[in-house]
């Protein structure tokens, strides 16, 4: 993941960080409010490390999955639309129900 989406969906990422790292003081960490330098700085304090061994820890823990309440916001459904575009064949509307294409009617009428 990205630091940016972590920095603009801070409060998501709480309950990741402290999973991460539980040592880590909760208010602390909701003052930091996305700032990356901080965390770091936090870190170093909180569990005796260097800067250099928390920005490698930070690093580290950017290479994990985004949580699921932050793919679900808005914006990123929306991009998931618009570019699913690309994989509907000529003559179906993507805003179109699917029921009405495929197999999804016949599953329900099974189900």
């Amino acid at each position: 993941m990205r630091w940016r989406t972590v920095s603009q969906n801070w409060e998501a990422f709480h309950g990741l960080m402290l999973e991460t790292w539980p040592d880590l003081d909760e208010n602390a960490l909701i003052a930091l409010d996305g700032d990356r330098a901080g965390l770091v700085e936090l870190l170093a304090e909180t569990r005796g490390l260097t800067s250099d061994d928390a920005a490698n820890e930070v690093a580290e823990w950017l290479e994990g999955a985004v949580p699921a309440d932050v793919h679900m916001d808005e914006h990123h459904d929306n991009a998931g639309i618009t570019e699913s575009r690309r994989y509907v064949p000529p003559g179906e509307d993507p805003s179109d129900d699917d029921a009405r294409f495929g197999d999804d009617a016949t599953a329900e009428r099974q189900g």
